[in-house]
């Protein structure tokens, strides 16, 4: 935890401490004024009505202070994009709701052709929002986009206050592919619960030889799927597949809520190696469903830890 961490958490716990203090003196004076003389206790009930708003006052402007973040954080981003197949990058990151620096534009290197669009907030909570930033290309840049593998870790990102800085942004993977179009897709949908499913037809005679994820260094333990063909489970492979077989996968993300991983956000797919009838060995790619979204609790603990991501 660095050095603003280390402050908004002895911050947090100051006002704790002083919130308790202001109960103590609270329970105290309303004894002892419970035990003076009417004569002479009234005296002393205007001095400590005082000094209880006051410590509440102090209190309340602390526990505030320890909310706030220094500056936006962005989220980390583990994404595959096919710039074959799409033309945008959203990033999403968190500000302070009212107080401190705010995002006014983003910047990457490694693509100086992308325009990011910040949108209003898309998630408010009680000291901090989420906003997304949409970047673009449409393929007559100028310079024009050098088709090639590429991977994004950093973007540079100017403030309302204070000179531009390069935060990280997790990993990013452009990569330029076209898919054969053996397998059609007939359903997807996820889950806020972190549940979802994608069912493809099978468009000719196919073995399916291997299955596997993108990031799965990352997400063997944040992740689970089956394969499900019209015989049931996949529990081996190779498998046959007939023209007209439908393949379901099925998936649950297991996040916990309080840790860093649940400020990462993947747009991750199925990687998939099948031989054709005439032999052909052929790559593909089924995309993942994502969909969680952050509680104010889970925003309240990443604020009080420091509002700092590994």
């Amino acid at each position: 935890m660095g050095l603003e961490g280390r402050r908004q958490k002895c911050s947090y716990i100051a006002s704790i401490k002083v919130i308790n203090w202001v109960n103590e003196r609270g329970r105290e004076a309303l004894y002892i004024n419970s035990n003076f003389r009417a004569g002479r206790g009234k005296k002393y009930i205007l001095p400590t009505i005082l000094l209880l708003i006051t410590a509440s006052w102090i209190g309340n402007i602390w526990y505030y202070e320890s909310m706030q973040l220094d500056k936006p954080v962005f989220l980390k981003h583990y994404m595959i994009l096919n710039g074959n197949q799409s033309d945008w990058i959203e990033l999403t990151f968190l500000e302070n709701k009212r107080d401190g620096k705010k995002v006014t534009g983003i910047k990457l290197e490694k693509l100086p052709q992308v325009r990011f669009e910040i949108n209003p907030p898309n998630r408010n909570y009680r000291y901090q929002v989420i906003r997304k930033a949409y970047g673009s290309w449409n393929g007559e840049e100028n310079p024009p986009m050098v088709r090639e593998p590429l991977i994004i870790t950093e973007a540079t990102v100017y403030y309302s206050e204070g000179p531009p800085e390069k935060v990280p942004i997790g990993e990013i993977h452009i990569m330029w592919e076209r898919s054969e179009g053996l397998l059609e897709s007939v359903s997807s949908g996820g889950s806020s619960d972190g549940t979802g499913q994608y069912t493809v037809n099978v468009k000719e005679d196919l073995t399916l030889e291997q299955v596997d994820y993108s990031f799965s260094d990352r997400l063997s333990s944040l992740f689970e799927f089956n394969v499900i063909t019209p015989d049931g489970p996949v529990t081996e492979m190779p498998i046959h597949l007939d023209a007209g077989d439908t393949l379901i996968f099925d998936y649950v993300w297991k996040i916990p809520a309080e840790t860093a991983a649940a400020f990462e956000i993947y747009r991750a797919n199925f990687l998939l190696s099948y031989t054709t009838g005439d032999g052909e060995i052929i790559h593909d790619r089924i995309p993942i469903s994502f969909n969680r979204y952050l509680s104010e609790k889970q925003i309240n603990w990443f604020a009080r830890s420091g509002g700092e991501l590994p």
